[in-house]
């Protein structure tokens, strides 16, 4: 009987529960408003939504520069030109550091990495990795010996040079923390079968570290050959020929979204449009990459098929035609029809307002080419007889006259007369000027404006040193 009783009250609680959940309809509605809607929007959707791309960088100097009025940067305009085609805004960031750069984007801060990512396994099994946006060697940044430049032969200096990874062997050698050379280097380390030893460098960036290496605070460092170039500019007694890895795919990184490659295949898909010659024409801006190259050997005792009539227009100048050679391989590699996009034209690049001045037009001889370009090399020289007395002295002017303007040159040597550096003498002089003429060019003595002299101080120092390789040469 009392079981039988047991059993109808458990039946009667079980209803009152029953009926009390009935009768209270709001915790139904909590547990409904709990439920959030599924978002089917893909990345690139979300980014349009959005209206902008984020993307952090690093290498401020070469990727994402601030300092003047309109922001520059080789990622930053290529970043900026997909953003166009897609009607986005772009917003930058810099870390400096790598691995903060990918925690950024791991936390969905950012949108892209935008530094020159090596295209590893991986680094593809992280994250989506575009396709190629440079083809690039890692190279050793190392110090040219003490006096180098007193030494009497190349083989002398290249002697004490590093020249083979195996060379690597018990050297230490300072990375950017992250880099994707830290491995690389590890990797080669198990390759020669001894030890690299490597120094992460958590607050140092490639361009500090080739500086570094200049000034002599550390012994060595490996970049991207590109970065070599840029950070090397105005840096004299630096040597990058080691080539310590094979030519690698450098792209940009995205998160890997459940595989959601919507924003990886625009970004490809203006990547694979983006010409080529565009590309170069942007790297050049930051790199020089278009004046790096050194002239190979042709076949014989020629340096040129124009060799003739270079060495007749050196003569009616009063220059070594071996100079001359050199810059006209400087300005065209000795390409008869080249046209700049600039409107630059010829063996010897003349813009068409010079052309014009000198009588000649784009169906010109070589002949005609090179003879209008030593008049206008006459007319440099001549406006600068009064101001550097000696003639050696005076073609280190002319050249960069010939490449940025006579107003760069005579606001270069108002500065240096400003700030107390000799105006007629041009290494560690007038050249600091020019190469820093960007940071002066709102000074009261300067007249011409802005100029990325970057590009004018690696143009003359270029010219001369083939010019003294051609000497040593060619008679």
């Amino acid at each position: 009987m009392k079981i039988k009783t047991i059993y109808i009250l458990v039946l009667l609680a079980l209803g009152i529960a029953f009926s009390s959940c009935q009768e209270n309809p709001q915790i139904v509605e909590i547990e409904e408003e709990e439920v959030k809607p599924i978002d089917t929007l893909t990345v690139l959707q979300h980014v349009q939504e959005n209206g902008k791309l984020v993307a952090v960088t690093n290498c401020e100097i070469i990727n994402y520069n601030t300092e003047n009025a309109t922001p520059s940067g080789f990622e930053y305009e290529l970043l900026s030109d997909f953003c166009k085609d897609n009607d986005l805004e772009l917003e930058m960031i810099v870390n400096e550091n790598l691995d903060s750069c990918f925690m950024l984007l791991d936390s969905c801060k950012v949108d892209i990495v935008a530094v020159g990512i090596g295209a590893n396994k991986d680094m593809k099994r992280r994250y989506l990795v575009t396709n190629p946006i440079l083809m690039q060697r890692s190279v050793l940044v190392q110090r040219l010996p003490k006096d180098w430049s007193q030494m009497s032969t190349a083989n002398e200096v290249e002697n004490q040079l590093l020249r083979s990874s195996v060379d690597l062997a018990g050297k230490t050698i300072h990375l950017p923390q992250g880099s994707h050379e830290v491995k690389l280097l590890q990797h080669l380390s198990d390759q020669i079968g001894d030890t690299i030893y490597i120094v992460e460098c958590d607050s140092l960036n490639s361009v500090d570290l080739v500086k570094a290496v200049a000034s002599g605070q550390i012994d060595y460092t490996v970049v991207e050959e590109y970065v070599a170039r840029m950070a090397s500019i105005g840096l004299k007694g630096l040597d990058t020929k080691l080539n310590v890895s094979v030519e690698q795919p450098l792209g940009w990184a995205i998160a890997n979204h459940d595989g959601d490659s919507s924003l990886l295949l625009a970004l490809n898909g203006w990547i694979d449009g983006f010409e080529q010659r565009n590309l170069n024409r942007i790297l050049a801006k930051y790199v020089n990459k278009g004046n790096v190259f050194s002239p190979r050997k042709p076949a014989g005792d020629h340096i040129s098929p124009f060799d003739g009539i270079i060495k007749k227009t050196a003569k009616e100048i009063g220059w070594d035609w071996r100079l001359l050679a050199s810059l006209i391989y400087q300005e065209s590699r000795f390409k008869l029809d080249l046209e700049s996009e600039k409107g630059a034209f010829g063996l010897m690049q003349l813009m068409p307002v010079v052309m014009e001045r000198y009588g000649i037009d784009y169906d010109a001889t070589p002949e005609q080419q090179l003879h209008a370009a030593g008049q206008l090399i006459t007319y440099l020289d001549n406006c600068l007889d009064n101001k550097v007395a000696d003639s050696t002295e005076r073609v280190k002017f002319v050249l960069a006259a010939y490449n940025a303007g006579l107003g760069h040159v005579y606001d270069a040597q108002r500065l240096a007369l400003k700030y107390g550096a000799a105006p007629d003498v041009w290494d560690n002089n007038v050249d600091y000027y020019i190469l820093n003429k960007s940071k002066y060019h709102n000074d009261t003595c300067c007249h011409s404006g802005f100029l990325r002299g970057t590009e004018t101080y690696r143009f003359v120092e270029e010219v001369l040193d083939r010019f003294y390789q051609y000497q040593a040469t060619y008679n």
